[in-house]
């Protein structure tokens, strides 16, 4: 079965620390093995020694003898740090001098070479040398006789030994391991990061930012995938352009014959003889000025996803008076409010309020709301818009005293296409609070709606980060 790779960073991180902590292991496995043959090395050039100066103290003139020096062997346990054990032997064991039954080697001894090997004597683990030499002078009862020379000491000392330097070896390699360990967990992540950066700022993309990506800043290997996604992303944009310019021109297209058909229509109004005439007219002219409206407003969708797209290639933003944007929509929607005899006022700082934005699409913002309250508030209603600024926002606020909108109408309120229970009595497309939704997200801004003032109406705002330039 495959291996599922759910994570490359997990993937890297498998593949790589096992195999290091092998690898470690295997290392640390050999270093024992060489480390042992050098420490019984060290410590059989010590037996080799002693075998040496016994060599030269023993006498053959007149039957076996030895004339070692004790302070000699002393010096070899200091050394060894444990009981030395000696012999010296003729061959056919006729004569012996030290500890007597020291085990020979399984192999026959040649002579003058010295060979070291392990054996047990009396329930001790030794490790001995042994030597056969020929005497500068026969002996007088055997001339041909060899002499065995035989040193031991105990393993226990070297094993000791052995151990204290694997211990330390040990500690050793396992703080190089964790260390290497991180090393390669924090190469891996600062690795990927990149990755994680680009994925984190696709993620927090509006759902129509279709800009691509820039692989300049990312690591070779990555760059052929994110250039397949900007591929991929200006191929999908390519198509949603071709859609919007349809939309586009069909809106311009549409506008002329309907304000055509919308006079010619009230002129027929004006003819009209009977009474039943004149109210089919006026349902006709009430679809078409409804149908109007839906064009005008889809005319002004169309701009705004067009300034939203200049907007992410990088066109500079303007320096925006609030204060006077509010003053500019008061003054256009000031003869509707005054139709319905509304009281429709303004309260706006003594100064001006700037913030960043695109202005044209801040007026289309706050007029669609204004425009909006006008619409759906009864006649005489009150409706106030104003510029507030608070701590760390820049609001842009309008109030009115009409049905307001239920809770569940609030929390669906920008989408396109639908309008709230309230507003079905009244002829309208329910795109105006998504065109101001778009807009607040081009400019940054946030699109909020609450019950207004004591509970009654409706308090729409557009809220604006203070930053240290937005303020007067």
């Amino acid at each position: 079965m495959p291996l599922k790779l759910n994570s490359l960073k997990s993937t890297l991180l498998w593949i790589l620390i096992p195999a290091v902590i092998l690898t470690s292991l295997t290392s640390l496995w050999v270093s024992g093995l060489e480390l042992r043959d050098q420490v019984n090395a060290a410590f059989d050039r010590s037996l080799a020694g002693a075998l040496r100066s016994i060599e030269v103290n023993v006498r053959t003139e007149s039957g076996l003898a030895m004339e070692q020096p004790f302070y000699m062997l002393e010096f070899l346990e200091l050394t060894t740090r444990s009981t030395v054990f000696f012999r010296v032997a003729t061959e056919d064991n006729l004569s012996e001098i030290g500890y007597t039954e020291l085990p020979l080697p399984d192999q026959p001894l040649l002579t003058n070479q010295p060979v070291f090997y392990n054996a047990n004597y009396f329930d001790d683990d030794l490790r001995i040398a042994a030597v056969a030499i020929r005497p500068s002078t026969a002996l007088p009862y055997s001339p041909d006789a060899r002499i065995i020379i035989q040193v031991g000491e105990r393993v226990t000392s070297r094993d000791n030994f052995l151990e204290q330097v694997m211990l330390q070896t040990l500690r050793k390699d396992i703080i190089l391991l964790l260390v290497f360990v991180l090393l390669v967990s924090a190469g891996v992540i600062l690795a990927l990061r990149p990755l994680k950066e680009t994925s984190e700022k696709i993620r927090n993309r509006s759902f129509d930012d279709l800009q691509p990506i820039e692989p300049e800043t990312l690591p070779r290997e990555i760059r052929p995938l994110i250039q397949a996604i900007n591929l991929h992303m200006e191929r999908y944009a390519r198509k949603t352009q071709a859609q919007q310019q349809f939309l586009d021109d069909a809106s311009h297209q549409l506008r002329t014959p309907l304000s055509v058909l919308n006079m010619q229509v009230d002129y027929a109004r004006s003819l009209a003889r009977t009474d039943e005439m004149r109210e089919v007219l006026g349902a006709i002219q009430n679809r078409l000025t409804s149908t109007i409206q839906l064009t005008n407003q889809m005319v002004a969708l169309a701009r705004v996803h067009d300034a939203a797209e200049k907007l992410r290639s990088r066109a500079p933003r303007e320096r925006v008076d609030l204060c006077e944007l509010c003053e500019q929509v008061a003054g256009n929607l000031l003869s509707t409010a005054r139709r319905k005899r509304m009281d429709f006022g303004l309260d706006l700082p003594d100064h001006p309020v700037m913030v960043n934005g695109i202005g044209w699409l801040l007026a289309e913002a706050i007029s669609n709301i204004v425009a909006n309250a006008i619409k759906y508030c009864p006649e005489g209603a009150c409706i106030t818009l104003a510029v507030i600024i608070e701590n760390e926002r820049i609001c842009v606020q309008v109030d009115d005293n009409g049905p307001g909108m239920s809770p569940q109408d609030i929390a669906l309120a920008g989408k396109r296409f639908r309008r709230g229970e309230s507003g079905k009595a009244q002829q309208g497309s329910g795109l105006g609070l998504a065109i101001v939704q778009t807009i607040a997200e081009i400019n940054r801004a946030e699109l909020s709606l609450e019950p207004g003032p004591g509970a009654t109406g409706l308090r729409v705002r557009l809220a604006f980060r203070v930053y240290p330039e937005s303020s007067h």
